[in-house]
């Protein structure tokens, strides 16, 4: 891809009370040493800190200088409100996505970089590797899918981007309302309306980041709120004309089946039938 000129991009990231300081820091010091840096940073912190986190920020802070730009709340309001908040203080219009308790690898935004622009696309993301202690011990991969139209049909039922992964166009989110109030869904919806207003997009498969997940992920989805918010979702899905009532059941069967099942279960099911080996994908 060298005949093409990478844009500039910035990292957006959120944090909260709950976030551990080590992971923070692993966090931001994956996107420090892409091989294509960032060329500034925006953490939004949601809601008051702990004092390990703050001292984090503000050991990063002498070491960025005026390329972190730290974005205090007063108060908690959740992902989707902090992410909007740290939108609007982005410096480029070509923005990398980065939660504060995963690791890049360093050739993440090297890869989404030159797909985003070979292809003229809005959105463009790639595969994540599971981890619970260290990046490798799970050996699960979420593959999303690759092509526009294969993304058109998981988007039916499932969630084709993994969040954490991708790069997207600023302009297009804006246009797109930006990240809106809907508990756990918050990238999922946005990703609708992306594509319903006329997003160019795709995935890569190269494994570009790990993430960890342990038992509160699963938890998670033993939750009959979460089970609540994927009703809403699945409804506004039909509302839109995007599923149809058996195509709505389904979803919504699947994931009640899920609330009803121990964690320890719900994890086997998930890395099961919805995650790829590690040998079956190719990494950077």
């Amino acid at each position: 891809m060298s005949e093409f000129v990478l844009p500039e991009y910035t990292v957006l990231m959120s944090v909260y009370k709950n976030d551990k300081a080590e992971y923070l820091d692993a966090a931001i010091d994956s996107m420090v040493v892409q091989t294509v840096a960032p060329h500034d940073y925006v953490v939004v912190c949601d809601g008051p800190l702990t004092a390990e986190l703050d001292a984090c920020l503000e050991g990063w802070e002498e070491r960025l200088g005026s390329a972190l730009n730290v974005v205090r709340l007063v108060e908690n309001h959740g992902l989707g409100y902090a992410l909007n908040a740290g939108l609007h203080e982005c410096g480029c219009d070509v923005v990398a996505r980065m939660d504060a308790d995963d690791i890049s690898r360093p050739g993440r935004c090297k890869v989404l970089l030159s797909k985003m622009v070979s292809e003229r696309l809005d959105l463009v993301g790639g595969a994540i590797e599971e981890f619970d202690r260290e990046p490798g011990d799970m050996g699960a991969v979420r593959m999303p899918p690759l092509s526009k139209k294969d993304i058109d049909t998981w988007l039916k039922g499932r969630n084709p981007f993994n969040h954490v992964s991708v790069v997207f166009d600023r302009r297009m989110v804006e246009q797109a309302g930006g990240y809106e109030p809907f508990p756990w869904m918050e990238d999922y919806w946005l990703w609708v309306r992306m594509i319903a207003g006329g997003c160019h997009c795709a995935n890569v498969p190269d494994v570009l980041v790990d993430v960890r997940t342990g038992e509160g992920m699963y938890a998670r989805r033993s939750n009959k709120a979460y089970l609540k918010s994927q009703v809403c979702f699945f409804s506004e899905l039909r509302r839109l004309g995007l599923v149809g009532r058996a195509g709505q059941a389904k979803a919504v069967a699947e994931r009640a089946v899920a609330t009803l099942l121990p964690t320890g279960l719900v994890k086997l099911m998930y890395n099961k039938l919805l995650r790829t080996k590690v040998g079956d994908c190719r990494g950077r």
